[in-house]
């Protein structure tokens, strides 16, 4: 991890600012915490009662001071050596300097300091002591630059050895490396896993980046499915956006939650993630405290969400179709027993996909254990006006938008385009014959197509390509041999003695 430079964009934008807000007078308090509850909220607690609230006012502690509210500043200077301590959830910026030497500068679980030059802080991070049910794993990173050697001093480390486990990922080998076996220092911007049998507060102690860092990732071909795969973390004392989609471990830590590119998104101080790397042309990873502006724009999505019934919540798998330019990422899972509900787009399994206007889209699922599941779609799209999803094993047509669940039954030797989302009404109708309508007649499993449809209804099966070249004709029967068809996309044309169907279908 290395420091970068802040962004022509940001830099534009902080000299506006600075212009237009800099015409004000801006006045110089001093803290003195008359009142003896160090709160900076509380205005006796200021000379004369005058407590700074321009972003470029200075203020000068002489107490020790503990900032209860959001505050932007110009200037923190520490007149002697007092303690500055940032409440949880809230924000200090800091616009121009920051006078403070080695006093304690403090920042609570998930407070936030915005400044772009180094300072000596102290950040802690919270850990609840895990529950065997459900809770157990965190995605732990560092966020100041000096190595963080792990103690019982700064909470990482506790007595007995059993009660914690912390673990780093080896991006070269693509294994794990237990601490306890060989011990390591946390290094800054990776993410490590961690959990403990105990609540317990970790500290991190050293100096800051400032607001912006960039990080480089590893891609080793050997290593098949994790070719890709860094586990990164926050480098930053503050929230930082990242200009990439990429995973955090969900509340429960059973499950791997993809998040796409956002200028709502952003990911907590201490707080690791996952992101995959595709090779050369992919290696980079931005970090800021302001959203990347290119990612502003943003057009919805539908969550797509997998999970086995009556199961533990580890059984859980997730999925993004995006409306939102370059928000492709690489599907990964690190929970062999979980259902996977995934996109294909150019030979690669995708976690979120990133769509412009399409008729229909499918989407794979395969699962390790036979059993009962269920998919969930979150649809963020408000101008979406038909949504249905096709089961092509059972010819079930769900309309989403009324009806956002489907339960159904499973195998683990089930083909995976088992599904598809529909948007367009029409779509499988022929237009210029006779039509039952649109809806599923057929599916693809173990290299022939299934036909939903009583047999002596039958009449022809035509299978075209999509150039429009007829592959194969069949007098229809129920089960037809796939034999001889390349892997594809293609057009199934149905005759029945009650019109003419199309449907596409995916073969493997």
């Amino acid at each position: 991890m290395k420091k970068s430079r802040f962004t022509t964009l940001h830099r534009a934008v902080f000299l506006a600012v600075f212009l237009f807000t800099g015409l004000a007078f801006a006045q110089a308090q001093t803290f003195l915490g008359t009142t003896g509850d160090k709160l900076w909220s509380n205005e006796d607690n200021w000379l004369d009662g005058l407590k700074p609230t321009g972003m470029f006012d200075e203020a000068t502690i002489s107490a020790d001071v503990i900032v209860d509210e959001d505050v932007s500043i110009g200037t923190l200077n520490n007149s002697d050596n007092y303690t500055l301590t940032v409440l949880a959830g809230k924000t200090l910026i800091v616009n121009t300097a920051i006078h403070w030497g080695d006093n304690d500068l403090i920042l609570e679980d998930k407070a936030q300091l915005v400044y772009r030059e180094p300072v000596q802080v102290t950040i802690k991070k919270n850990i609840s002591a895990y529950d065997e049910d459900s809770h157990l794993w965190e995605l732990i990173a560092s966020p100041v630059r000096e190595d963080v050697v792990p103690s019982t001093e700064n909470g990482i480390l506790t007595d007995p050895e059993e009660a914690f486990a912390l673990y780093s990922f080896n991006d070269n080998t693509a294994d794990w490396i237990d601490y306890k076996d060989t011990p390591f220092a946390l290094e800054n911007g990776k993410g490590y896993l961690y959990a403990n049998a105990f609540d317990t507060t970790l500290l991190f102690e050293g100096t800051t980046l400032g607001y912006s860092a960039e990080c480089n990732l590893s891609y080793h071909a050997g290593n098949g499915a994790y070719a890709g795969c860094n586990f990164i973390g926050n480098p930053l004392p503050c929230n930082a956006y990242l200009n990439r989609s990429y995973y955090v471990l969900s509340d429960e830590s059973n499950s791997l939650i993809a998040v796409p590119n956002s200028a709502t998104k952003s990911v907590a101080p201490c707080s690791g993630l996952i992101v995959n790397s595709n090779g050369l042309d992919n290696n980079e990873v931005l970090f800021s405290h302001m959203p990347f502006f290119q990612y502003l724009s943003f057009q919805g999505y539908i969550e797509i969400t997998a999970a086995k019934s009556n199961a533990p919540a580890s059984v859980l798998d997730q999925a993004l179709l995006s409306f939102n330019e370059g928000d492709d990422l690489a599907k990964f899972s690190i929970f062999e027993k979980a259902p996977r509900v995934y996109f294909t787009h150019d030979n690669k399994d995708l976690a979120i996909l990133s769509i412009d206007s399409v008729d229909v889209q499918p989407f794979k699922f395969k699962v390790e254990e036979n059993g009962n599941y269920t998919l969930h779609f979150n649809i963020d799209k408000p101008n979406l006006s038909y949504l249905h999803l096709i089961d092509n094993m059972t010819g079930a047509n769900i309309d989403l938008l009324t009806t956002p669940n489907y339960n159904f039954s499973a195998n683990a030797d089930d083909y995976a385009s088992r599904f598809k989302l529909v948007f367009d009404p029409h779509y499988g109708i022929e237009e210029d014959g006779p039509s039952t309508g649109s809806g599923t007649f057929a599916y693809y499993v173990n290299g022939e197509i299934h036909l939903v449809m009583e047999t002596q209804d039958l009449s022809s099966l035509q299978v075209i390509d999509l150039t429009g070249r007829v592959i194969m004709k069949r007098d229809a029967i129920n089960r037809v041999s796939t034999n001889g068809i390349a892997p594809g996309l293609y057009i199934l044309r149905l005759e029945t003695l009650n019109g003419i169907r199309t449907q596409k279908l995916v073969i493997e």
